[in-house]
């Protein structure tokens, strides 16, 4: 399939302020002139190693966060002690600092984050509740991405990936499924994210709702089925490729075997569905996310048919 990765993703610390949810009331305190330095990595550390000594624990491009006890360890050296730490980690490849609970800056701190162009900020809100909400913003904003050629739809519930070449059928098949009553997300061009653990798809901003049908043109969904037609994104948890039926290829006929599509590093499950004429693809797609959704929910058919058999030929030895 045509899969093309994205660069991975930055976030100068400027754009994170202007975008991040003003309860986290961050503000800049010192180092202005390095708003534009990148946080490249969601991962919020605190620098406490790299204060003793040990800076090469600093990841490069992260934000690290200064609570009480960093602040009041930095205020309890002598004056040499803690301007050779804070060279140290002002040489260090961080992209921001952060002081929590409201504390104040030491004055040194202050002028090595001035003289190093180092952003330092400032929060009211306690050390551990800023780390998990920052690093939660980090982990949308830093996501790794990539767009693929495809059409993603909704089908109960199921957000199903549907790959193949062009041709094969897929805007078709997505039209009858939005007149069944399922809703439309992208149509050729799919950009999948990664978060944590879920591959989530929209369309392109520029098409989103549109989709090209061979002899009609260009048409846009939204407008002529309605808001109920179409959603903005989804979590991708099923991918079907349609293949053209080949007389001399080996289909799956029982469902025994569990095939996976890798995305992101992400292993989703796979189905291979033949196309050829008399097959109605909608249907087929929604018997594909309600079977999906009962494995899901522990209820495999092929396999306890295959049970059933093994006990019945059991019995009969």
């Amino acid at each position: 399939m045509n899969q093309r990765e994205a660069p991975r993703p930055t976030l100068p610390v400027g754009d994170l302020l202007s975008t991040i949810p003003p309860d986290l009331s961050l503000r800049v305190i010192g180092g202005a002139a390095g708003l534009r330095r990148a946080i490249t990595s969601p991962v919020v550390q605190k620098p406490g190693l790299a204060l003793a000594g040990h800076p090469e624990s600093l990841r490069a491009g992260t934000v690290q966060v200064l609570g009480r006890g960093e602040v009041e360890y930095l205020a309890g050296l002598a004056d040499e002690g803690r301007r050779q730490i804070l060279g140290r980690l002002a040489r260090a490849p961080l992209a921001c600092l952060v002081i929590t609970h409201g504390a104040a800056a030491h004055p040194d701190l202050l002028g090595t984050v001035e003289a190093e162009a180092i952003p330092l900020l400032g929060t009211p809100w306690p050390t551990s509740r800023l780390i998990d909400l920052l690093g939660r913003v980090l982990e949308e904003r830093l996501a790794p991405s990539l767009t693929i050629h495809g059409t993603l739809i909704d089908i109960y519930g199921v957000g199903v990936l549907m790959l193949g070449e062009s041709g094969v059928g897929k805007s078709e098949s997505a039209l009858e499924l939005i007149l069944r009553g399922h809703r439309l997300v992208s149509d050729d061009t799919v950009s999948v994210r990664r978060v944590g653990s879920i591959l989530n798809g929209a369309g392109p901003e520029v098409s989103r709702y549109h989709m090209e049908l061979r002899g009609l043109g260009i048409i846009n969904i939204k407008d002529l089925y309605g808001v109920a037609a179409v959603r903005e994104r989804k979590d991708v948890d099923l991918v079907v490729k349609l293949d053209p039926w080949q007389d001399d290829k080996e289909y799956d006929r029982l469902g025994l075997d569990e095939r996976t599509y890798t995305l992101l590093g992400l292993e989703l499950p796979f189905i291979e569905m033949p196309v050829g004429p008399g097959r109605n693809l909608s249907v087929l797609l929604e018997v594909a996310a309600r079977h999906h959704l009962l494995k899901r929910k522990g209820y495999h058919p092929a396999k306890e048919l295959a049970g059933r058999i093994h006990d019945a030929l059991g019995r009969k030895r």
